[in-house]
């Protein structure tokens, strides 16, 4: 006699559900794991370039100084050539420095642009390398005490 419990055809269905379930639920925290250290490298590139801006107000650097600081914490390239990778992948070549407003007035300011940030997604279905929008910060000089 057969169990009645038991349905015909129906063995197993419990154990494919719990795999499909199983498997979206390992996809959203993949998917959520991955966006957050995503988020999170575009916040340590934008807080290295304030850090940068801001000693720069200060202490009045070149373009190449900006450039070196941002990507190697360093005022000279650790090679002459500059086209060993820095921070978080960066180049020199990436980060520009210009110099904003007249000088020695209020609107005087800097501004520190980094492009070309690549990031590197693991998520299946979207996994590959997508490249960040520019980042851009700006500083006031007299908001740091500068005469320049």
């Amino acid at each position: 006699m057969r169990d009645p419990r038991r349905r015909s055809g129906q063995s197993g269905q419990g154990m494919v559900e719990s795999a499909l379930v199983l498997l979206s639920l390992l996809a959203m925290i993949l998917f959520i794991l991955d966006m957050g250290r995503i988020l999170l490298l575009g916040q340590y590139v934008t807080e290295r370039a304030r850090e940068t801006a801001r000693t720069a107000v200060v202490n009045d650097w070149t373009e190449s100084q900006v450039q070196n600081y941002l990507v190697y914490k360093k005022l000279h390239a650790p090679d002459e050539n500059s086209l060993k990778p820095g921070f978080m992948g960066l180049l020199p070549s990436q980060v520009t420095y210009s110099k904003l407003g007249t000088l020695k007035t209020g609107d005087y300011r800097i501004q520190i642009q980094v492009t070309g940030i690549q990031a590197v997604m693991f998520i299946p279905f979207i996994a590959g390398k997508y490249k960040f929008p520019t980042v851009t910060v700006t500083y006031p000089a007299q908001s740091m005490g500068a005469t320049n």
